[in-house]
């Protein structure tokens, strides 16, 4: 494959419109299967797919790009608008997809040994990467692909705990109650929650609250679900320790708990990349994302990971996602020309 602008962009544009029409919501990333043996065969990538409905491409490889196929919930119908694709998915991720599978093809077609993954479940619990850390396979360089607006290269990521509590207490007649759960859940909501202020103070946000069974009757049970956002220089321990000791009488289930990952900014990767863009004439910037991704579930599979993608991610799950042919042509010759200098390197 050729990595001239006037070939790639209408070869992107088509494949991109294709694979916006198959609505691929978390769970429902098999409806991909047949776009994804297509491709296999046009680009001449071997295909494998996993229990996960995770789809794999290209020769295996100590260098994986990484994207994922899931959306989020509410299709959008793909149009083209002059070079700019909407769809759900062209952003978050399906966008940045079809610039690492378009980069993943050039390469191995100049010999290179790259290995291309759309995981699976990423817009939810992120089966797809939970997978591949199983399998205990080691990378020596991961590139997620998330959007970070095609000059920027995510460095960092804050973690995340979701987490469920349960409290119970006597019920009474509302007329004749001496205490009530509901105002006790929500005293102690107050006392823990915290908004988001900066990147690294913590934000602890109560997002699910249930509670009571009849109109005429305080609770005897309540559950309240916590959101919790931590940087590198927050103790999850201490955390915790908080939540614990103002819901001390009530059940603590912890039912996820992703850690928030740092990468050094002098890293191979991150230069490479850095340099990948200052070669077309873009000034890269270096950032961090208040939310979670699937490099933070990956990191612990490689020494040298990092997150760089085409796409506005302040246009991810909202109802007019879009995309520029011309971000993805960036994004595609930025991921060849750093492989390019790691692999180099690697010689």
């Amino acid at each position: 494959m050729r990595l001239e602008k006037d070939y790639l962009k209408p070869r992107v544009k088509e494949l991109l419109l294709e694979l916006l029409k198959i609505y691929t919501p978390s769970g429902e990333e098999y409806k991909a299967l047949s776009f994804f043996e297509k491709v296999s065969k046009e680009l001449n990538l071997e295909l494998r797919v996993t229990s996960s409905n995770s789809y794999y491409l290209g020769k295996d490889s100590d260098i994986l790009l990484v994207s994922h196929v899931d959306t989020v919930p509410g299709y959008i119908e793909p149009r083209d608008e002059n070079g700019i694709i909407y769809g759900r998915g062209a952003v978050d991720d399906k966008g940045p997809l079809i610039a690492m599978l378009m980069a993943t093809s050039i390469l191995n077609d100049k010999g290179y040994s790259i290995s291309f993954a759309a995981l699976s479940d990423e817009e939810n619990k992120s089966k797809g990467a939970r997978e591949l850390v199983s399998t205990g396979k080691r990378y020596k360089y991961i590139i997620v692909g998330e959007p970070s607006n095609t000059s920027g290269i995510v460095v960092e990521y804050r973690g995340v705990l979701h987490v469920d509590i349960k409290c119970s207490d006597k019920p009474q007649h509302s007329s004749s109650a001496n205490s009530n759960l509901i105002v006790n859940i929500a005293d102690k909501i107050l006392r823990v929650s915290k908004f988001p202020e900066s990147y690294d103070i913590p934000s602890i946000i109560p997002t699910i609250f249930h509670a009571g069974e009849y109109i005429n009757k305080s609770p005897s049970s309540g559950v309240v679900h916590f959101d919790i956002r931590y940087s590198v220089k927050s103790s999850k321990e201490d955390l915790l320790l908080k939540i614990r000791d103002v819901f001390k009488d009530c059940e603590i289930v912890i039912v996820e708990d992703i850690p928030p990952v740092k990468v050094s900014t002098n890293s191979n990767l991150v230069k490479s990349i850095m340099r990948g863009l200052i070669k077309q004439g873009i000034k890269p910037s270096l950032t961090r994302k208040y939310g979670t991704s699937d490099m933070n579930i990956l990191s612990v599979i490689t020494s040298d990971i990092v997150n760089y993608g085409p796409g506005d991610s302040k246009l991810e799950h909202t109802d007019y996602e879009h995309i520029s042919l011309e971000e993805i042509f960036i994004s595609i010759n930025t991921y060849v020309s750093a492989i390019e200098e790691l692999c180099s390197k690697k010689a």
